[in-house]
C-alpha cells in the first residue's frame, strides 16, 4: 500500500513540477520510478532494488524539502509561494512514504 502511495505521489510531483517548470529529461525520471515501484509489487525479483531505490527518493526528497524551506527564510522572514507550497507538500510525501522503506521486509523465495 505505501509503494503506491509512493508511485501516485511521484506522478503528482512529475504532473505539478512539470507544469510549473517545464518538462525535461530528468523529469521524465519520476513517472519511470513510479512504474518501476508499480511493477516490483507484482514481480518480486524487482523487491530488493527498488527498496534501494525507494530510500534514495526518501532521503533525496527529504533534503530537497529542507532546502526549500532554507530557501524560503531569505530576505530575514519565511515566505512560500503557492506552487512551492505545493511542491513542499509532495516532497514531505515522497520523504515518508519512501523512507518507509527502510523498515519493509523483503520475502526471499524459498526454492523447491
Amino acid at each position: 500500500m505505501l509503494k503506491l502511495f509512493l508511485a501516485a505521489t511521484c506522478l503528482g510531483m512529475f504532473f505539478y513540477s512539470g507544469s510549473v517548470f517545464g518538462f525535461s529529461l530528468g523529469h521524465f525520471l519520476l513517472p519511470v520510478i513510479s512504474t518501476l515501484i508499480v511493477a516490483s509489487i507484482f514481480y518480486k525479483p524487482l523487491s530488493l532494488p527498488i527498496k534501494n531505490l525507494c530510500k534514495g527518493v526518501g532521503i533525496l526528497s527529504l533534503l530537497g524539502f529542507l532546502l526549500l524551506m532554507l530557501a524560503a527564510t531569505m530576505g530575514g522572514s519565511f515566505h512560500l509561494s503557492p506552487s512551492n507550497q505545493i511542491i513542499a507538500f509532495l516532497l514531505v510525501g515522497m520523504a515518508l512514504f519512501g523512507l518507509t522503506a527502510f523498515f519493509w521486509s523483503v520475502k526471499k523465495d524459498v526454492g523447491t
